[in-house]
């Protein structure tokens, strides 16, 4: 014999069920002829590489999480990502992230993802966002509000103006040329160079703490400057 189960039993099983991050899109495009992007607008998860063994190509897709994120793709055409926008222009691909069309239930996260040639700069100006890099870059530029940041790889000039930032840069080869400048209120960084390198590093807080296994050499490049007012900083 079977047991129908009411309805207000059933919906609870469903949603456990069904809790999940949810895809809502994406959208792939050719950046073969990009050396720089620029990404504004809202919050966003970025990740870019320059990688010469893969495509240059760049994604922006958004996921839903939480227990109504399916229900969001199945009922709504309230897609988080369907107005961020990308194009091209000339040499720079120009990334317009959107906040959803109306308020969200959920939690909806945007992620950029792109392999561009050694050497390409790259520029982000959002309120919140984390930034992963690897690889190769002539210059980043970062603004916000909050970040979380790795850089590994090399990059010639860093500038870096965000309120609450925590950031990690491993430099695997220095050319006697690079600058790092970091300013914003609290920071927790942490800066990594290769053993033959000399560095120049100052660091002016309110109150601060460096822990450093390197001897600052006046003049020398990498050039590092870090200005705020609580700062947290090691330097190996």
């Amino acid at each position: 014999m079977s047991i129908a189960l009411p309805a207000m039993v059933l919906a609870p099983i469903l949603l456990v069920a069904m809790a999940s991050t949810a895809e809502t899109s994406a959208t792939d495009i050719d950046i073969t002829g990009v050396t720089a992007i620029v990404a504004s607008g809202e919050a966003s998860a970025i990740e870019l590489t320059s990688d010469d063994t893969l495509p240059y190509s760049a994604s922006v897709e958004s996921r839903r999480s939480g227990w109504f994120a399916p229900f969001y793709s199945s009922w709504f055409y309230s897609d988080c990502v369907a107005q961020t926008r990308m194009r091209v222009e000339g040499a720079t691909l120009y990334v317009d992230v959107a906040a959803p069309s109306w308020p969200e239930l959920e939690e909806c996260k945007t992620q950029l993802r792109a392999n561009l040639k050694q050497g390409a700069s790259i520029s982000i100006d959002q309120p919140a966002f984390q930034a992963k890099l690897e690889g190769e870059f002539s210059s980043v530029a970062l603004r916000g509000k909050a970040a979380d940041v790795s850089i590994d790889g090399h990059v010639g000039q860093v500038r870096l103006d965000v309120d609450a930032l925590r950031a990690r840069l491993i430099y695997e080869k220095t050319r006697q040329s690079e600058t790092v400048e970091i300013s914003g209120k609290a920071l927790d960084v942490h800066l990594g160079f290769d053993a033959a390198s000399f560095i120049d590093y100052q660091v002016t807080a309110t109150a601060s703490w460096v822990d450093s296994s390197r001897t600052a050499i006046p003049g020398a490049r990498p050039q590092v400057r870090i200005k705020g007012e609580m700062v947290r900083v090691t330097i190996r």
